[in-house]
């Protein structure tokens, strides 16, 4: 878990010691997927992207026929705006696809915003593959879906992505890691958070590693960490690179 002086709780000491009882994390999202999906998309967003929400249901958030193959979620912490959170609150009565926990938004949260999502989704979802994604990320769903299919593909064990072999700790500027945070010269591998996908039960492992590995600031990392705690492969896909014909 984050620092003690990081401001990300909402609820009481009592409260939130009722949660943990029920949850890894603080998790409030009782909405589920309902039925089973082969896609399970994640889609991380900032409370004021309303308008880029609006247009990914419009779009290419949405499969159109009777018996859809993926369906699309809206990862979205708490804000400090009230008018902005009365918003999102009318949102998710009219859309129920917000997942959300008692976290405020901030840059250095995004490691919470992972783990509440992959607790929802390995406690509320039944899927083959997951998809988590930043919401300027366009995905050719179909095409995504054509490839996670072939027979080539891992069932499990999977954890794909524009992955980094070895990447080396920075130790200035934004993206620094103390010593006292990480006192290796490496990190694990780990593919960039703009776009990974995970088969259902990398999810469930990575849940239940929530207590083993420590809280790390730096999102994409920190699933690297937990990758490597359950013996799962960073594998880097050509078409996950943004320079490349995308699949997203």
């Amino acid at each position: 878990m984050p620092p003690a002086s990081s401001p990300t709780s909402l609820l009481s000491t009592q409260q939130s010691n009722e949660k943990l009882l029920q949850h890894k994390t603080t998790l409030i999202t009782t909405t589920s997927c309902g039925r089973p999906y082969f896609l399970l998309l994640l889609v991380s967003s900032a409370p004021f992207n309303v308008q880029r929400r609006r247009e990914i249901r419009l779009t290419w958030g949405v499969d159109s026929v009777l018996d859809s193959r993926w369906k699309t979620f809206f990862l979205v912490a708490q804000t400090r705006n009230q008018t902005e959170s009365d918003a999102l609150l009318k949102e998710d009565e009219r859309t129920r696809d917000l997942i959300r926990a008692d976290y405020y938004k901030h840059y250095w949260n995004q490691t919470l915003k992972m783990q509440m999502a992959f607790e929802w989704a390995s406690t509320s979802c039944n899927f083959s593959f997951l998809l988590k994604m930043d919401d300027d990320t366009f995905v050719n769903v179909k095409r995504l879906i054509s490839v996670l299919a072939k027979p080539e593909i891992p069932k499990e064990k999977l954890y794909i992505g524009h992955c980094f072999k070895g990447p080396v700790v920075k130790r200035r500027g934004k993206w620094k890691g103390s010593y006292e945070d990480y006192n290796q010269t490496f990190y694990p591998d780990f593919c960039s958070g703009y776009g990974i996908v995970l088969s259902f039960d990398v999810v469930h492992l990575f849940v239940d590693l929530y207590a083993v590995v420590p809280w790390f600031k730096i999102d994409d990392v920190y699933i690297g960490l937990l990758a490597e705690k359950a013996g799962v492969k960073a594998k880097y896909m050509r078409k996950f690179h943004k320079k490349e014909p995308p699949i997203m």
